[in-house]
């Protein structure tokens, strides 16, 4: 027969079921600093400047007038009339002010 041991009784729940808060604060404080720093950086973004491009240089303005026809001769005819040597040509002004 078995006896009775008082140190084999389960132990009596108090109904407290105590969790450890440490987790559940941390993962709150690391997400409340997220949502901050994507606020703060969308701030950020939104008030930064945008500069469209300039089309003022006749280079561009020559690019741009092309045919919108898709006619084999009209591709042919902007190809031939496109200058695609002086391309570069703001390159050596745009590095020359970097320096």
């Amino acid at each position: 027969m078995d006896t009775f041991n008082p140190n084999q009784m389960p132990p009596i729940n108090t109904g407290l079921n105590k969790k450890p808060l440490g987790p559940l604060v941390a993962v709150i404080i690391i997400l409340s600093l997220i949502i901050i720093g994507g606020l703060y950086f969308l701030k950020e973004r939104a008030s930064q400047k945008v500069y469209p491009p300039t089309t003022s240089d006749s280079m561009t303005k020559s690019l741009n007038q092309q045919s919108s026809s898709d006619d084999l001769n009209s591709i042919e005819a902007d190809l031939n009339a496109t200058d695609v040597n002086n391309l570069d040509q703001g390159a050596a002004a745009i590095e020359a002010q970097l320096q």
